[in-house]
């Protein structure tokens, strides 16, 4: 298991996670909707914790805001860190998107486990997985600060969310989707996918995203 405290990550080859070369990211502590221009796709890094030199450790954020109001939708990946599939469907998507015909909000957050991410790793530093550990603590284990700031500080600005994961090591999946088919919206969704399989599942209480969003709709 790294030690964040000594060790560095390894360098990562893949391409910049925010795939907008022209816009320089925003820092900013807390992602706010009502904060961003409307009709334009802005790049955010979400401070939401700090490494052993006191350094922030950011969360990519990329937001289309249309110009006209309506819901958000959340499209996360790499919840665990070496499942990287999702992180290109993410940034793919979003430079497809004209925010000027778009109702309501979509934010990207290709990488939500970025110390897993930088180590190659599925659990967080301290080995913990932060799918089991949600809504997180304000106080508590390193993976449990990480995970209640990730959720107050951009997660809950989410009214409905597709969350991408990959196959694991020695695994080959369908194309497929999990999702609580006794919810008539969360069901359209799962249909919209156009996926080979659809998967009806409640999540269990620990699990990320369905308890974070209490109530809203939500794919994995």
């Amino acid at each position: 298991m790294p030690n964040p405290n000594t060790d560095s990550p390894p360098h990562k080859e893949q391409a910049s996670l925010h795939p907008f070369e022209h816009e320089e990211p925003i820092q900013v502590k807390q992602f706010r909707v009502d904060d961003l221009p409307a009709g334009k796709i802005s790049t955010l890094n979400v401070e939401i914790v700090t490494d052993a030199l006191n350094i922030p450790i950011t969360v990519p954020v990329i937001v289309a805001k249309g110009t006209k109001p309506g819901p958000v939708l959340g499209l996360t990946a790499a919840l665990h860190g070496n499942e990287l599939n999702g992180i290109l469907v993410i940034q793919e998507f979003l430079q497809s998107v004209d925010p000027g015909a778009l109702k309501g909000v979509i934010a990207g957050v290709p990488v939500v486990n970025v110390p897993g991410y930088l180590f190659n790793q599925r659990e967080y530093f301290d080995g913990f997985d932060l799918n089991h550990i949600m809504p997180g603590k304000r106080e508590g284990k390193r993976s449990e600060v990480y995970a209640y700031r990730l959720v107050n500080r951009i997660i809950s600005q989410f009214n409905h969310l597709i969350d991408f994961h990959t196959a694991s090591f020695g695994r080959i999946n369908s194309h497929y989707v999990r999702a609580n088919l006794a919810q008539v919206e969360t069901a359209r969704m799962a249909r919209m996918q156009h996926t080979q399989i659809i998967l009806h599942s409640v999540a269990r209480d620990d699990c990320v995203l369905p308890r974070v969003l209490q109530g809203s709709r939500y794919l994995s």
